[in-house]
């Protein structure tokens, strides 16, 4: 089954600023920005360089956002709208090649030479408040794991400086990101009081307010540990339960809930598939035995060799059953109808048990004989 595609727009503003200083992490700094441009084509390229450079995952990240942020532009007359079927590969790699982007494009790589270094991140889909007003467009930003603790950084917003490099979200405080940046997901603001939509959108931002504990380490450790689907579940369930939803977070909702659909109804028509596969192998060996029998039992064929047969019959109408049970508890909006393949695996069973009768009676008169 071929999935939808979900369009979700990143027209994302760019955010100026003057480049600040020196600071202490000028000699990382100087490494990153002479990265030969043979040896940045890609970010398995880029990843690589880092790799050689770099000893701890704190100077690798650092090496990594400062490349990016000095090495890529903001494109603002970029008209581009993303969408989750994109093929991320070929996206990073266009942006690459131009040394231009939007912040989907930031984040995209920074996450992708992230792991590539061996630094374990995530792209942080939300949207963003600027001069007191929250845009209209989605954002992009990245969180990564650097000596077992989550940190927060927005390449986009700190880019544009060629040669120089602002650190204003690099590594930033959850509490300094919160103040513009709201995560569609209320796990990804790395607070153990998250704030709700409507606080974010009326500026009634108190990171410390009286709230529900929320322990966003062992969140992100359980979501690591689960396939998309149960992800899609997670976080749709922590994105209801964070207060009345702008548009823009109930078209993300919306959109988990089409991808939630999605893989319900691929798995849906898997399992069937199996089962109608299951039939087709039972109803092959019942021929294969009904020609035996045809034949006269010719050639001859032990008791264990024929029971075998019968005992294999059972044995994949069980299976095929079972996957069809499970077809009919899905979660799915469209469900499959099973009740044919179901009608058909009950008539073979009721034929597979008069051959086995009629053979076990045959075998016990040619015995007695």
């Amino acid at each position: 089954m071929k999935s939808l595609i979900i369009l979700l727009g990143f027209v994302c503003s760019a955010f100026t600023a003057y480049p600040q200083g020196m600071n202490e992490f000028m000699g990382m700094d100087r490494i990153a920005f002479n990265i030969p441009g043979s040896q940045a084509n890609t970010t398995t390229d880029i990843a690589t360089y880092i790799k050689n450079n770099f000893d701890t995952e704190s100077k690798k990240v650092r090496a990594i956002y400062a490349w990016i942020t000095t090495n890529m532009e903001y494109d603002k007359s970029s008209p581009h709208l993303g969408t989750l079927s994109e093929n991320r590969d070929e996206k990073i790699a266009a942006a690459l090649k131009k040394r231009k982007g939007v912040c989907e494009h930031f984040a995209a790589i920074f996450h992708d030479i992230c792991i590539k270094s061996g630094i374990k991140s995530f792209v942080i889909e939300g949207y963003t408040k600027q001069d007191g007003s929250v845009d209209k467009s989605p954002h992009a930003w990245c969180t990564a794991l650097i000596d077992n603790k989550w940190f927060l950084y927005d390449p986009t917003w700190d880019a544009g400086f060629m040669g120089n490099i602002r650190n204003d979200y690099f590594q930033a405080s959850p509490s300094f990101f919160i103040q513009s940046h709201m995560p569609f997901d209320p796990m990804f603001q790395l607070l153990e009081y998250p704030i709700t939509y409507n606080e974010f959108s009326n500026g009634n931002i108190r990171v410390n307010a009286p709230r529900p504990y929320f322990n966003y380490t062992d969140s992100i450790a359980a979501h690591e540990r689960m396939d998309s689907l149960a992800q899609y579940y997670a976080t749709t369930m922590r994105m209801e339960k964070n207060g009345t939803p702008r548009k823009m977070v109930t078209t993300r909702i919306n959109q988990l809930k089409m991808e939630i659909e999605i893989i319900n109804q691929d798995k849906d028509a898997a399992l069937y598939n199996a089962a109608v596969a299951d039939y087709n192998d039972a109803l092959s060996i019942f021929n294969s035995f009904l020609t035996y029998r045809n034949n006269q039992f010719i050639p001859v064929k032990t008791d264990i060799e024929i029971q075998t047969m019968f005992d294999s019959i059972k044995r994949l109408i069980i299976a095929a059953n079972v996957k069809l049970k499970e077809v009919n508890r899905s979660k799915a909006t469209l469900t499959l109808n099973t009740s044919p393949v179901e009608k058909k695996l009950n008539d073979l069973s009721t034929h597979a048990n008069e051959q086995q009768t009629f053979l076990k009676n045959y075998l016990s008169t040619a015995k007695e004989k």
